[in-house]
């Protein structure tokens, strides 16, 4: 499994997601497969040292979807926690404070992992707690756009659609997220558009194509090979 940068100079503009290509998800089933294929590689990732980490779940989903990661992780050493606030229901500046909050004291950096949605909470928690958050990682995460580039667009009020576009654009120009980040993406994502995951202004970024679905990314072992690669160099 190879973890080669990618190269995001010559990056399309993101587009609106087409209903169409959602068909793409149900390559999910095929995943297992591949991460039973490849455990001999994953076990043999550098061991953690119980270097704390919090799981953030996507929009509509809870730690659930996380736990085979969160496994995977405990068993090489680390010490991954759920985020506590249980089902993801798109209240990203709600769940930004309260973690924020929650971290405000902690010793120590702590690394965050969201997935989707999730990483747009574990970015803007750093962006505001730089002192606290060592490092994040997301996997199929709008960067910019809010929902506009996603399946879930017609889901938010058109109103508010625009003020979270307007206020992503400010903050990555006025407040570009300073901590070291490992974005993510599938250009076979059928639920975010890839270009809109794509982070154009914070200069600490790495970015790397895999080739899961976007609701396989949580058990894609590409996914996990990028992470503990990640946890080795900034954890």
């Amino acid at each position: 499994m190879k973890t080669q940068e990618y190269n995001i100079s010559d990056s399309p503009a993101p587009t609106a997601v087409k209903r169409a290509s959602f068909l793409y998800e149900s390559l999910s089933f095929l995943q297992p497969a591949r991460l039973l294929t490849q455990s001999m590689e994953l076990v043999q990732a550098k061991r953690g040292n119980g270097q704390r980490i919090i799981l953030m779940p996507g929009w509509k989903t809870n730690a659930l979807s996380l736990y085979p990661l969160k496994g995977y992780l405990a068993a090489l050493g680390y010490a991954p926690e759920d985020w506590g606030l249980g089902v993801n229901q798109g209240q990203v500046e709600q769940y930004r404070d309260k973690i924020a909050q929650q971290l405000a004291d902690e010793e120590g950096k702590i690394t965050l992992i969201g997935w989707s949605l999730g990483g747009t909470v574990a970015r803007e928690v750093a962006r505001i707690l730089p002192d606290k958050i060592g490092s994040v990682i997301t996997f199929g995460t709008p960067v910019i756009g809010g929902p506009m580039y996603t399946i879930g667009e017609n889901f938010w009020d058109k109103a508010e659609t625009k003020r979270i576009n307007a206020l992503t654009e400010e903050l990555n120009e006025t407040h570009p997220i300073q901590v070291p980040m490992s974005i993510i993406f599938t250009k076979k994502d059928s639920i975010v558009n890839w270009a809109a995951c794509l982070d154009k202004k914070s200069k600490n970024v790495r970015h790397y194509e895999v080739s899961s679905t976007h609701l396989s990314m949580g058990i894609d072992p590409h996914v996990w090979r990028i992470i503990t690669d990640h946890l080795e160099r900034y954890a």
